[in-house]
C-alpha cells in the first residue's frame, strides 16, 4: 500500500501512452524516433519550469516575495530590487526551485496555511497543465509532443506529492505533510521561513528577534534531524564572541554519525560545532576531532573548504588554513544556493582568518 500512488501513476502513464499510439499510430522511422526523444528531453526542463512557476504564482498570492528561481544550474536571483542571472549547480540536488520568503513576520498559524498553498502550487500546476496537454493530444492536435509533455507534467506533479525524503531534499508532499501534522511551534519549516523573513528585514543577525533565536535553540535540541540545518544560523548569532554557548547547544548533535555518508544536516551541525571549538580554543584537544572532520561531506564547497582549513589549523599549517578559508569565501561568489548573498558567512570566515 505504501507505493500504491507510484504504481497507479506509472500505470496511468503507461496505459495512456499505449492507448494514444493505438488510436493514432505513428509511422516509425528515424525521424519519428528523434521527435519522440527530443520531446522527452525538452519536456523535462519545461515541466520543471512550469512547476516552479506554479510555486511562484501561488507564493505571490500569499504575499511572498521571490528570492530566487532555478531550473537546473540556471538561476534568477533578486537582490536590492534587481534581478541577477547566475549559473550555479544546486548543492542539494534540486532539479528546480522557487525560493520565496515573507517580507515581514506573520503569525505562525497564518504562515503555515500560506505555506501549504504555496507548496501545493507547483505540483497542482503540473497536474492541471498535464491533463490539458493530454486533452490536446487526444482531441485537438494528434502530435506525440503534447502527449509526452502532458505525461511528464502529470508524472512530476503526482510524484512531488508523494511524501518522501530524497537525500536531504523533501518533496512537496513531505513538506505539506510536515506543515499539517507538526505543531507550528515545533515546525522546523516554519522556523526556517521565519529566519528568511528576519534576513530580509536585516542582514545583521545580532539584531534579530530574540524570541526567534530562542525558538531555534529549542528546535535544534529536538529529535527532528532536519533541525541541525538551523545550527549555522545560531553560529552567525553567537560567533565569534560567545562560542561556549554554541558548544552547549550543539554538543549532543555534532559528530554523531558512525561513518562518512551523505548527510547535509549532519554536515551543518559538525562544521558549526567544530568552528565553535576553534573560537573557544578547544579544537586541537577535542577527542576524535580529526576523524569527525574527515567524515564531513564534500557536497558543499564552503563547508568542505572550512573543514580543510580546520584540519590545516590542527596540523599547525596556519598559512594553509587561511588559504582554505579564502577559498571558502571565493566559493560564496556573488550568490550561493545555500547562503544566498552570503554576508553572514563571509563575516564569519573573515573572523576565522583574523583569529588565525
Amino acid at each position: 500500500m505504501k507505493n500504491i500512488g507510484s504504481f497507479l501513476t506509472g500505470a496511468f502513464i503507461g496505459l495512456s501512452a499505449v492507448i494514444y499510439f493505438i488510436l493514432y499510430p505513428e509511422t516509425w522511422s528515424v525521424r519519428s524516433v528523434l521527435i519522440i526523444a527530443a520531446s522527452i528531453i525538452v519536456s523535462l526542463p519545461l515541466s520543471i519550469l512550469l512547476h516552479e512557476a506554479g510555486h511562484f504564482l501561488a507564493g505571490r498570492l500569499q504575499g511572498m516575495r521571490l528570492l530566487n528561481l532555478s531550473v537546473g544550474p540556471f538561476v534568477i536571483e533578486r537582490h536590492e530590487g534587481k534581478l541577477h542571472f547566475h549559473m550555479t549547480p544546486s548543492v542539494l540536488g534540486y532539479l528546480g526551485r522557487a525560493m520565496m520568503g515573507f517580507p515581514e513576520q506573520v503569525k505562525k498559524e497564518v504562515m503555515r496555511n500560506q505555506l501549504v498553498r504555496y507548496v501545493y502550487g507547483g505540483p497542482l500546476t503540473n497536474i492541471i497543465i498535464g491533463f490539458l496537454l493530454m486533452g490536446i493530444a487526444f482531441g485537438l492536435w494528434h502530435h506525440p509532443f503534447y502527449l509526452i509533455f502532458g505525461l511528464v507534467n502529470v508524472f512530476l506533479g503526482f510524484m512531488n506529492l508523494k511524501p518522501v525524503m530524497a537525500k536531504s531534499v523533501m518533496t512537496d508532499g513531505l513538506v505539506i505533510q510536515r506543515l499539517r501534522m507538526i505543531p507550528v511551534e515545533d515546525s522546523v519549516i516554519i522556523a526556517a521561513y521565519s529566519v528568511l523573513a528576519e534576513g530580509m528585514r536585516t542582514a545583521d543577525v545580532k539584531k534579530w528577534d530574540a524570541d526567534l533565536i530562542e525558538q531555534l535553540e529549542r528546535l535544534i535540541k529536538s529529535e527532528d534531524a532536519t533541525a541541525k540545518s538551523l545550527l549555522p544560523t545560531l553560529g552567525y548569532y553567537y560567533l565569534p564572541a560567545n562560542p561556549e554557548i554554541l558548544l552547549t547547544i550543539g554538543q549532543t548533535l555534532a559528530f554523531t554519525r558512525e561513518d562518512a555518508s551523505y548527510d547535509y544536516y549532519a554536515d551543518c551541525a559538525d562544521i558549526t560545532f567544530a568552528t565553535s571549538l576553534f573560537f573557544n580554543e578547544e579544537l586541537k584537544d577535542y577527542p576524535g576531532i580529526l576523524e569527525g572532520l574527515r567524515k564531513i561531506g564534500k557536497s558543499d564547497a564552503v563547508i568542505d573548504s572550512k573543514r580543510n582549513a580546520l584540519l590545516s589549523y590542527i596540523e599547525g599549517d596556519f598559512t594553509g588554513a587561511i588559504v582554505h578559508l579564502e577559498s571558502a569565501k571565493d566559493s560564496l561568489g556573488k550568490w550561493h544556493p545555500l547562503y544566498l548573498r552570503g554576508e553572514m558567512e563571509r563575516k564569519l570566515l573573515t573572523s576565522m582568518i583574523d583569529r588565525i
